[in-house]
């Protein structure tokens, strides 16, 4: 699970169970969210995989709290169909499968055992925005991926969709669902130069005065420093990814979305032999830049230990290791 920096603050705590589930729980305004992810085993595995499988996941439901927002979420590997079965609070009219297979069938019945509502199958949308797995031939598309959420907080989940132009390198598409929840805690705002324009919003000024006191507020961009520097991409921990690998990486995105829009079975293949020769590029070139960048790192960090530089050292030890010490508690004295 990757979390933003307000949903790590708003995290209870998480536990790998296994390597197909692996739970996590978070604060909200009224109630906490527990979210069980998964990989569930094919439509082609045993039933004894598959019964150990829902074995273990119902064990795991059923040591969420009652009181919690349960959202299961995660590839399920399973295919429904728009037939409710009478069970009109479980699953929606809206599945894209022609008819559920065995994965499917034991989804429908967790589901209904526990409670949940399958989200995809209560949205329309178009079936491209419903798939969420290609075959490697692109010959096979299916709706494997879904999230789930209590019957009861079913009102709270606003969409789910399938989203095709999210590069990932995977066969799966990214599936985002709308969720109106509001986590309890929340990163505080540090720079003071936006509050000051927003607090604007609340004073009894006309719009005009407000307006001039927002452009005073703003500071004007330098040109020269824009064309001298660009912007760099990525976060903090990707700054060894050189322009190079970002240029690759722009060239693979877009044969994704070039070969998503081929409507021919044979145009698609071609598009897709360019974008995995493309896939290969990128990482190949990116694991070039983690060597480089940590051949350098280690350079500078043998140049500070001669100079006797421990700050530098520390520094660059904690840039490697993404870890921080910790301070130092004072041991009470007893006996032992």
């Amino acid at each position: 699970m990757i979390l933003s920096n307000c949903a790590a603050l708003a995290l209870v705590g998480w536990k790998p169970v296994n390597e197909r589930i692996i739970t996590a729980r978070l604060y909200s305004r009224h109630a906490k969210v527990t979210i069980v992810q998964v990989y569930a085993p094919t439509e082609v595995a045993s039933e004894e995989d598959k019964d150990a499988f829902y074995s273990q996941l119902q064990a795991v439901l059923d040591a969420i709290p009652s009181y919690d927002i349960k959202m299961l979420i995660g590839d399920l590997n399973a295919e429904v169909d728009g037939g409710r079965r009478g069970l009109n609070a479980t699953v929606g009219p809206h599945g894209s499968a022609n008819s559920t297979n065995d994965n499917g069938e034991r989804l429908l019945l967790l589901s209904s055992t526990n409670g949940l509502s399958i989200g995809n199958t209560f949205f329309k949308h178009k079936q491209i925005h419903k798939m969420t797995w290609v075959s490697p031939g692109g010959g096979t598309r299916n709706e494997l991926d879904y999230i789930c959420i209590n019957t009861r907080w079913r009102s709270s989940l606003l969409d789910v969709c399938a989203h095709r132009g999210a590069d990932v390198g995977s066969e799966h598409f990214l599936v985002v669902g709308k969720i109106r929840r509001k986590l309890k805690k929340v990163q505080k705002m540090t720079t003071k130069r936006p509050y000051a324009v927003e607090k604007l919003k609340n004073t009894n000024l006309s719009r005009n005065y407000r307006e001039e006191l927002r452009k005073k507020l703003e500071v004007p961009p330098n040109p020269s420093i824009e064309e001298q520097w660009s912007l760099r991409r990525g976060t903090n921990k990707e700054r060894w990814i050189t322009e190079k690998t970002w240029k690759l990486i722009d060239e693979r995105k877009m044969a994704k979305m070039e070969r998503e829009q081929k409507r021919r079975l044979r145009c698609w293949r071609m598009k897709d032999e360019e974008y995995r020769h493309l896939d290969q590029e990128v990482k190949k070139s990116c694991r070039k830049d983690k060597r480089r960048w940590l051949q350098e790192k280690a350079k500078e960090a043998q140049e500070a230990a001669e100079k006797n530089n421990t700050k530098t050292l520390y520094r660059i030890v904690r840039e490697l290791t993404s870890s921080r010490s910790s301070s130092g508690v004072p041991i009470k004295t007893g006996h032992y």
